[in-house]
């Protein structure tokens, strides 16, 4: 697969570690409403909130939240009529042509997938199937199973043919699940119709999927704070703050979506190569960027490789940060947003 030139990314994630956004209410010269135009619709499988501080933005909300609605159509695994699930129907039969969007997103992921050998892996839908992490009937599959589904996840089975526009899936049984990407690119999008339609203060969350469109309300030159989401503790309980101006972030972690059997929690980040979610110390991680469809991707790489091996990944690539999150407490982050992370439960500690 043809290698392209990395670019800058983005990521951290509410439903995973949750924030709590600090804002003020009063007006300035960018004409900010007393109070935010918000919406809240349950939108790709999780709660999509927008809040959007301009006056009269009403229509750039109608606009946004028609983007989301419209993608989510054509990206959604679980929607039998979505683009996604026309490629799967035609594994190992035939390429299906897909829009100019969903090509754009395929074609991302498996530059990561490639990127990370494979730590990522948007075959993995097949997997995500079988073990349906996050639904009533979660359960841990048959060995027999699992060994089935093991040799259909292998992105190099994907073919991209960019004058045609079509994907296709090489090996009969084989799935594309893009949740683990596509969420950060709705995101996005949503908040390109906003800035588009002249909105420059806005906070789009799609399921912890983050962007917070330009400086806080609390004035000009000020930062959005992010609370980051205490894993042990309620929803809402943070402890520790990111400042950020302008950017994506996303969180992913092992509390995220999990079930218990027969004593064990599995959580819903799978490893592709053994086919059983990923075995290591990390509670959380939040990846920090300009772009959620990048951080999306590269929030799973850098928790697959660990501590260790994922920051020197993280600090290793431009415009992109990371904060890890262990189980023993450690909080971990990348070189240069260290001064931009505090901590404020004791219980937990900043490691150099």
């Amino acid at each position: 697969m043809k290698k392209h030139k990395k670019i800058t990314r983005a990521l951290l994630s509410l439903t995973a570690m949750l924030f709590f956004l600090t804002a003020c209410t009063e007006e300035n010269e960018r004409e900010l409403a007393e109070e935010p135009i918000e919406r809240t619709e349950f939108l790709l499988g999780t709660v999509a909130n927008i809040k959007v501080y301009n006056k009269d933005s009403e229509e750039a909300l109608d606009k946004a939240f028609e983007r989301v609605t419209q993608l989510d159509d054509w990206f959604a695994m679980q929607k039998e009529d979505s683009e996604i699930s026309e490629v799967n129907r035609q594994a190992g039969i035939a390429p299906v042509k897909v829009s100019e969007e969903v090509y754009h997103v395929m074609e991302r992921a498996l530059y990561y997938a490639e990127e990370s050998d494979g730590a990522f892996d948007p075959t993995i839908g097949s997997m995500t199937s079988l073990w349906n992490i996050g639904q009533e009937n979660a359960a841990v599959p048959e060995e027999e199973a699992l060994n089935e589904v093991l040799e259909v996840v292998d992105y190099n089975l994907v073919e991209l043919n960019e004058e045609d526009q079509t994907i296709y899936l090489k090996k009969e049984g084989m799935k594309v699940d893009l949740g683990g990407i596509a969420k950060g690119y709705i995101t996005d999008e949503a908040a390109r119709i906003l800035k588009d339609e002249g909105v420059n203060t806005a906070i789009i969350d799609l399921g912890g999927d983050i962007v917070v469109v330009g400086n806080s309300t609390r004035g000009e030159t000020e930062p959005w704070r992010v609370g980051i989401q205490n894993p042990f503790k309620e929803r809402g309980e943070i402890m520790g703050l990111v400042e950020l101006v302008d950017s994506a972030i996303v969180t992913s972690g092992i509390y995220e979506r999990n079930f218990e059997e027969n004593g064990e929690s599995y959580h819903h980040l799978l490893d592709p190569e053994t086919g059983y979610p990923f075995d290591n110390n990390i509670s959380g991680i939040s990846i920090i960027a300009d772009n959620a469809m990048d951080g999306d991707a590269i929030a799973t790489a850098a928790f697959a490789m660990g501590v260790e091996k994922g920051l020197a990944y993280i600090n290793d690539m431009s415009g992109v940060d990371v904060i890890y999150v262990t189980k023993d407490k450690d909080v971990y982050t990348s070189e240069n947003i260290s001064d931009m992370v505090s901590i404020s439960d004791d219980s937990f500690e900043k490691v150099d």
